[in-house]
């Protein structure tokens, strides 16, 4: 019994980080990131990102699509209040558009 209640508090906790990385895929498409861009950041931050980190970059996200430029998004992105988690976007973003770090 005690399997089976470890194996289903696994697949939970990988069910919530997979819905954070489709959040924050969803985000940074609505705020103008292409569709290989968007898939490219969250594969990186998954990377770097412990899945806690990554559920919390996904609950702030949240208020990103209300950015009226992707310019502003990234500027609330760097506010959070989360240094491991701003240090993985920056790296991210870097290695996504130069293809460097990869």
């Amino acid at each position: 019994m005690r399997i089976i209640s470890l194996v289903a508090g696994l697949a939970l906790l990988a069910g919530c980080a997979t819905a954070a990385r489709v959040t924050l895929e969803n985000r940074f498409e609505a705020i103008g990131l292409s569709p290989r861009m968007a898939s490219c950041m969250v594969d990186d931050l998954d990377d770097r990102l412990s899945d806690d980190d990554l559920r919390d970059l996904a609950r702030y996200s949240t208020g990103l699509a209300r950015a009226d430029t992707p310019l502003q998004a990234i500027d609330q992105l760097l506010e959070f209040d989360n240094p491991r988690a701003v240090a993985a976007i920056g790296r991210a973003a870097f290695a996504c558009v130069t293809g460097f770090d990869r």
